[in-house]
């Protein structure tokens, strides 16, 4: 069975934590993404992403990440590889 997306955005948030990261989700005109402001690392989602947006959008902060080191369930760690490989051959807009 696989996992809630609610669930998966859970464990994805933590290891962005883990990887010295603060996750905010904000309301606005934007998509969001990964930044550094004021010396502080930060990932910024919209409110009104879905959750699975939400995901997609923290395993590719994670991919930039060396995640050797971090413990991620392995479905977790299978959901960020995929996020990353659709990403690479998804052709540019």
């Amino acid at each position: 069975m696989a996992m809630k997306p609610e669930k998966l955005v859970q464990h994805l948030s933590d290891a962005v934590r883990k990887e010295g990261f603060k996750v905010r989700v904000e309301e606005g005109n934007f998509r969001g993404g990964q930044c550094i402001f004021a010396e502080e690392r930060l990932v910024i989602l919209n409110r009104r992403m879905s959750q699975e947006e939400r995901a997609d959008m923290l395993a590719q902060v994670l991919a930039t990440e060396d995640l050797d080191p971090v413990f991620l369930l392995p479905e977790v760690r299978a959901f960020v590889e995929k996020s990353v490989q659709a990403k690479q051959s998804a052709p540019e807009a």
